[in-house]
């Protein structure tokens, strides 16, 4: 019988250390782990810091240079000696420029699984994707192909959703399995953060009351999940999961905080730490879809490098999706997971916003890529 081994891509990214890590530790699994780098230098640097961080494993790992944006990028790889394939590198950034979108997201998804067509013993192959693949759809979300008709915030959520078109229209005999990602805002559900992402980002300007207008509607639901569910969840597709079937790791409307809670909570957290008290930071007033649009127009034409064009500039390119409800439904995934919990989403933004705040946004970050 064929060994297990897993490839992995974007092993070197956040998500993909995270995932690493657990495959290693709970199970058996000969893991080729694709690595971003595009001289021989960087390749080596990351491999050894991979070998460092997992020392014990070194048996179980095997690293490929892999460029996205070249013609065959995974051609070191010997496709026999992959049975399943977790498809986690792209560029996650809500201001990616479209031509970057285009080519790491949707085509280097084409390469991975035309790669994936080769592989004779292959049982499954995860696409990760995100919940932002619904785009600007209001209401219920079910884990099902979505249709995309109702528009996109930014080129990265256009660019996962092709992704996903891709696989479904083009590459649908393989034993494929979509998993919808949450925004990750900690590592657990201390609030420790080792990743800075956009939610991130703006709540540091906010703490430096660099943001005086808050665009969404207070009901809006934002869905949060930290790393160590992540990987819980994608653990339990690998193991239990029915092919050819879509799930949501992320939890549900009820579950998730409200954007009003979230600048609540926020700002009450922030107000412990005295440097924050001194500012005398006012509570951003709320801003309407129309009247954001309208300043960020404005604000484009000022010095790129002014406070305030910075400020809104790092909003914009999501602040469309805070007007946006969504009810997204995790059934399959329940199916699933019988250990399913969620965190308090209150206590999980109080525990992050209180570990940005106390490291001042982190000196260092662990798991950089």
């Amino acid at each position: 019988m064929n060994k297990d081994g897993i490839l992995l891509t974007g092993a070197n990214g956040y998500l993909g250390l995270c995932l690493s890590r657990r495959l290693l530790t709970q199970s058996d699994s000969i893991l080729h782990l694709c690595l971003r780098a595009c001289d021989k230098a960087t390749f080596e640097q990351k491999s050894s810091m991979i070998l460092s961080r997992f020392a014990g494993f070194e048996k179980r790992l095997f690293f490929y240079p892999v460029e996205l944006s070249q013609t065959n990028p995974f051609a070191a790889v010997n496709p026999a000696a992959i049975t399943r394939i977790i498809h986690a590198a792209a560029v996650t950034r809500f201001n990616v420029e479209a031509d970057l979108a285009s080519e790491i997201n949707i085509k280097g998804t084409e390469k991975i699984l035309d790669f994936a067509r080769s592989c004779p013993h292959l049982s499954k192959f995860l696409l990760l994707s995100s919940v932002y693949a619904a785009g600007l759809c209001t209401g219920t979300v079910l884990e099902k192909r979505l249709e995309g008709s109702s528009g996109f915030a930014n080129y990265y959520e256009s660019s996962k959703w092709q992704a996903e078109e891709e696989l479904f229209s083009h590459y649908g005999d393989l034993p494929w399995n979509v998993l919808r990602i949450a925004t990750i805002i900690a590592d657990d559900e201390h609030g420790r953060v080792t990743q800075l992402n956009a939610v991130h980002n703006t709540l540091k300007l906010l703490y430096y009351g660099l943001l005086s207008l808050f665009p969404g509607r207070q009901e809006t639901p934002v869905y949060f999940v930290t790393a160590e569910f992540v990987e819980a969840a994608t653990l339990a597709v690998i193991e239990r999961s029915e092919l050819r079937q879509i799930y949501h790791l992320c939890h549900q409307s009820q579950e998730s905080a409200k954007l009003g809670e979230l600048l609540d909570v926020v700002l009450q957290t922030f107000a412990s730490y005295a440097d924050f008290r001194n500012r005398r930071v006012l509570k951003p007033l709320w801003s309407d879809q129309e009247s954001f649009q309208l300043l960020s127009e404005g604000v484009a034409q000022l010095a790129a490098g002014s406070v305030v064009n910075q400020a809104v500039s790092s909003v914009a390119p999501f602040a469309k999706q805070l007007f946006a409800g969504k009810d997204f439904r995790n059934d399959n995934l329940l199916s699933i997971m019988p250990d399913y919990r969620p965190a308090d989403p209150l206590v999980l933004i109080e525990n992050m916003s209180n570990y940005l705040a106390g490291t001042k946004w982190g000196r260092s970050v662990p798991y950089a890529s």
